[in-house]
């Protein structure tokens, strides 16, 4: 396998690593960013479920970025001109806009259970929302990754066919 394939072997990993966390760790606890939801469950879930969110999944979803970031900066040694390393390093940047925004989920669930402690499941929906905005918010940026793949394709660098 020639370098650049095998840069793309690492990233196409990373990214399928990643999706792969999201829908079987990350989205089913997404069910919880509804009151709805959570009225369903005890004070004890709802504070286990919190706890789970700050503890393990959100941790475990920022890692899942970072690695798709370190296999984004070992492919760039193999892009041939100013152009391809730019939109990489476009990638990698939106890797860092991301974490920072799980980052801030992370925040926000921490704050989120203090005031659940405090108080009654009523008073955390401003956290749930803001939960859910910037889900959508991550969502958002994720898309944008395919326009980089897009933008290495139109430069000549598309992914090798026998990693479709």
């Amino acid at each position: 396998m020639s370098e650049t394939a095998e840069g793309w072997h690492r990233v196409l990993g990373a990214f399928d690593n990643w999706i792969q966390y999201e829908s079987s760790e990350f989205g089913p606890w997404t069910g919880y960013f509804s009151l709805d939801n959570l009225r369903g469950l005890t004070s004890e879930e709802r504070l286990g479920w919190m706890h789970s969110m700050y503890d393990e999944i959100i941790p475990g979803r920022v890692e899942k970025t970072i690695e798709t970031s370190v296999a984004l900066e070992d492919f760039m040694p193999y892009m041939p001109d100013p152009d391809a390393r730019e939109v990489v390093q476009s990638m990698i940047d939106l890797s860092e806009v991301i974490q920072g925004a799980m980052l801030g989920m992370s925040d926000v669930i921490h704050t989120m259970m203090d005031e659940y402690k405090k108080s009654d499941l009523e008073e955390i929906v401003p956290f749930l929302s803001s939960l859910a905005e910037i889900e959508e918010d991550i969502r958002h940026h994720m898309s944008l990754y395919s326009q980089g793949f897009a933008k290495l394709g139109s430069l000549g660098l598309d992914i090798p066919e026998e990693m479709r």
